[in-house]
């Protein structure tokens, strides 16, 4: 049976409305400055880890987020892009700030200054990796406060949606044929500049995830190397070398794939689940003291820690979902 979709929830009325906000404010210290807003504070999240994406629907009130000093040190570098189906958001990027009202999206680069603030907001959000975007899209570069509007907007949306309203049943399986078709639907909505030219991008996406599907099944194989790969995948080394060079090479991606497929061996919390001998030799890890080495500095705990925090805890716990959040903001740059 396909692996489920990873998900996570969070409502700020399953906890003492002097709690709520500072729970919600720690779930999203990764990625924002988080502050009260004008009225009554809400928030309501599901979120799920799809392929380069992941996606969100939130209803928020009284809450603002903003990127600004932070840009210049935690490293993100993926787009968010927002559609709002109810209420309105109030945006702040350079020029006159801007009210986004419902049927209306928006491109974000985390790259760059932006604040947004909720008022009675229902909205969907998808945080993309800047490859998508640009294979979708064309150059990243004029993209940052880009509205897409109705009509344009409306199949990518109800796309949106459709993800969303079917997140708890998608089997992973399904989850690199999803993304292709954002890629396509994305493509329909940026104008001629990102319907022509791209192809290039788009070619080199494909590249990759034939390389991913190709490894993946074979991560115990500590011996994989880039002749192999190449092959498997039908491409040459050359390009299989200039496709991972920004990744930092093969070999790390290969690391980052053994690490993700560790994360979420740790995020089943499957009482079953390998020792940590069984589960090195199973992903290809050349010792368990080199894999908790490698998750460590990959994610800033160590294993014993990690699984601490996730023990005897609900899956939907703040500090559980921040972990696994946290863990996913990781993988899109």
């Amino acid at each position: 049976m396909p692996t489920a979709t990873d998900s996570f929830r969070f409502s700020s009325d399953d906890h003492p409305a002097d709690e709520a906000f500072a729970l919600y404010a720690t779930l999203y210290s990764r990625g924002s400055d988080v502050s009260r807003g004008e009225g009554r504070f809400f928030a309501q999240v599901r979120g799920w880890r799809l392929d380069k994406v992941l996606l969100f629907e939130r209803r928020l009130s009284g809450v603002v987020h903003a990127r600004r000093e932070r840009i210049a040190g935690d490293g993100f570098d993926h787009f968010v892009l927002t559609h709002v189906l109810d209420g309105q958001v109030r945006l702040e990027v350079p020029g006159p700030p801007r009210i986004l009202g419902p049927g209306t999206s928006v491109l974000l680069d985390t790259r760059r200054p932006m604040r947004t603030e909720h008022d009675d907001a229902r909205i969907l959000t998808a945080s993309i990796a800047r490859d998508v975007i640009e294979a979708a899209m064309g150059p990243a570069g004029r993209l940052h406060g880009q509205l897409l509007a109705p009509p344009d907007n409306l199949v990518l949306a109800d796309f949106l949606a459709s993800l969303a309203r079917h997140g708890d049943a998608l089997g992973s399986a399904a989850l690199p044929a999803l993304g292709r078709a954002f890629v396509d639907i994305l493509s329909s909505v940026g104008g001629d500049a990102a319907r022509v030219g791209r192809e290039d991008q788009r070619r080199d996406l494909s590249r990759r995830e034939a390389v991913r599907r190709f490894v993946i099944p074979r991560l115990a194989d500590r011996s994989l190397s880039v002749e192999a790969i190449a092959a498997g995948a039908g491409i040459s080394r050359s390009s299989l070398y200039r496709l991972f060079e920004k990744q930092g090479g093969v070999a790390r991606f290969i690391q980052l794939t053994r690490l993700d497929a560790l994360r979420r061996v740790l995020d089943a919390r499957d009482p079953a689940a390998p020792n940590d001998a069984a589960l090195a030799e199973r992903l290809g890890f050349s010792s368990p003291a080199q894999m908790a080495r490698l998750f460590a500095e990959a994610y800033g705990d160590s294993l014993q820690a990690y699984r601490a925090a996730l023990a005897d805890k609900p899956r939907d716990d703040p500090g559980v979902s921040k972990r696994r959040w946290d863990g996913w903001l990781g993988e899109l740059g």
